[in-house]
């Protein structure tokens, strides 16, 4: 199976109260976006009484330090901590026979991006592997919970409405649209941007205000009136972003200096994303925001 494994951009991004567990309560439309790693995955079943295997066969596309990272956990570092790896050995005990996997990776979306990066990878592995196991339809968002927050969002086929730490969805209707994605030399650490976001610790209940789109924001993605989202449908990340590493800042002025009509951070960042009315104008956009930030990375996407 050669598919796509698409990256994703928040848009807005909430996050209303830390849970009794420790973790967050997310409130986010996820949109998966056309730019991703290309994914060839062959399955194959294998004797009675063979144990089933797994093979990484993986180039790498990163730029700067994000090189390195994927280095360290693909199958010419410690292949244990591949997320690729991790969702095939939650999946053996279920599969209705032995089989041999190889996955042939082309790894363009960046570790530390807030783009869903690994989440998409192991969701496209969970989608071709499911049919070969027994395991329940309703168990299947669980076990890809366990593997990463951001994995059963890629289990999906459209947009969505998110929440709980990312395993509640309802799907949403998005309008299509065009965008640059630009990929900055540094990453940012989730773990210090949710500490800095420094949330108390409520009791569930008390998230019911958040809990759905207004209806004039759901129409407003619907229809792909960004201009009513700017400052509707915010990420909260944004201010410690900011803060942290301020060129993010600057990169979203020059988004709408060069005519975006909606950009934001994407999850905890680093990555930083413009939307435009059309591909002409972002292919326009692309030149300008390229002469201004030299040492950034963008890439055109759609969605």
């Amino acid at each position: 199976m050669n598919s796509i494994a698409k990256g994703k951009i928040n848009i807005g991004l909430m996050i209303p109260y830390k849970r009794e567990d420790g973790l967050h309560e997310i409130r986010s439309v996820f949109v998966p976006i056309s730019f991703g790693d290309p994914m060839e995955i062959q399955v194959y079943p294998l004797s009675v009484g063979q144990t089933s295997s797994f093979h990484l066969v993986s180039e790498n596309h990163l730029h700067g330090y994000r090189h390195e990272k994927f280095e360290e956990v693909s199958e010419r570092g410690d292949l244990t901590r591949n997320i690729l790896y991790k969702a095939f050995q939650k999946l053996t005990s279920y599969l209705r026979e032995p089989v041999s996997i190889t996955i042939h990776l082309q790894k363009y979306l960046p570790p530390e991006g807030g783009i869903g990066g690994g989440s998409s990878n192991a969701g496209l592995f969970l989608k071709e592997l499911f049919p070969w196991t027994h395991l329940p339809k309703e168990e299947e968002i669980p076990l890809a919970k366990s593997i990463g927050a951001d994995v059963p969002f890629f289990l999906q086929p459209s947009s969505c409405y998110v929440s709980g730490i990312g395993e509640v969805l309802e799907p949403i209707s998005v309008a299509k649209g065009s965008g640059i994605l630009a990929i900055p030399p540094f990453g940012l650490s989730t773990a210090s941007m949710y500490l800095g976001l420094q949330k108390s610790l409520q009791k569930p209940y008390g998230s019911e205000v958040w809990k759905f789109l207004a209806e004039d924001l759901i129409r407003s993605l619907q229809v792909g009136d960004w201009a009513y989202l700017q400052n509707r449908l915010e990420n909260e990340f944004e201010k410690i972003a900011f803060q942290t590493q301020p060129l993010l800042k600057e990169l979203k002025l020059g988004f709408y200096e060069s005519g975006a009509v909606y950009a934001s951070l994407s999850g905890s960042g680093s990555c930083y994303y413009g939307i435009y009315p059309s591909d002409r104008e972002r292919d326009e956009a692309l030149r300008i925001v390229s002469d201004r930030f030299p040492d950034m990375e963008f890439r055109t996407f759609s969605f």
